[in-house]
């Protein structure tokens, strides 16, 4: 693998000459919602109109989960606290500005690899129809959560789970930057758990498509970012 590769791409030039720590976040999430959100959106409504489905990865673990409302918190969490992470916990220092960027080069690798996948092996999540079922007399807010997130999101895009990998990313990174700090990683630790049944407690994932995304997650940090952080 190029050095190249491992080293922050040119693609965040304009993050790297803001001076301000807001700055340089405000540029990276820029950059990554105007990249991965097509790429998904894309993805995900071509495999809903090809509504083709080559295999089935389901268990029958999967339906015997049961849907769990509430914990759509959980996995919303993904956006309003795992996606955010680094601007919580990167300390201000140049390293770590180039390890965050090395964490989006990351993201961006999960992505690619996912949706290629997602094309290439369709699936879809049948098991979705527990929760259209199952919502019924639950939270109004709630309600609206789930009826929204099924008119954009389409039951594809199954394996490997982009919510474990991509928000397993920044939790690692997080985790990092927390070193000597074991209360912090704790509580991260347990809302990432959290965060990692809400997939197969809001039936949007099967138990699979978890276990493929920690397998992928694993390859990425071990063959992209360990490299790039020891570079």
């Amino acid at each position: 693998m190029g050095s190249g590769f491992l080293e922050p791409w040119p693609l965040w030039n304009a993050a790297l000459r803001r001076e301000s720590r807001s700055g340089f976040f405000a540029v990276v999430a820029a950059i990554l919602i105007f990249t991965m959100t097509p790429i998904y959106l894309i993805t995900n409504h071509l495999m809903n109109w090809r509504d083709t489905t080559i295999w089935d990865p389901s268990t029958s673990l999967d339906t015997s989960i049961p849907f769990i409302a509430w914990s759509k918190i959980f996995y919303q969490s993904l956006f309003f606290l795992f996606y955010p992470l680094p601007f919580y916990t990167m300390p201000d220092t140049t390293e770590a500005r180039r390890e965050t960027l090395i964490a989006s080069q990351g993201l961006l690798t999960l992505t690619v690899i996912s949706n290629l996948i997602f094309v290439l092996f369709p699936c879809e999540v049948f098991i979705r129809e527990q929760a259209v079922a199952g919502i019924a007399g639950a939270n109004p807010l709630l309600v609206s959560a789930f009826e929204f997130q099924w008119w954009i999101d389409s039951p594809y895009n199954a394996w490997p789970s982009l919510h474990i990998s991509t928000s397993g990313m920044f939790t690692l990174f997080a985790l990092r930057w927390w070193k000597g700090q074991p209360v912090k990683q704790s509580i991260l630790g347990i809302l990432w758990l959290l965060m990692a049944l809400s997939i197969l407690t809001t039936k949007q994932h099967f138990v699979w498509d978890l276990v493929t995304a920690l397998a992928l997650l694993a390859a990425v940090w071990h063959w992209q970012m360990r490299p790039a952080l020891a570079a």
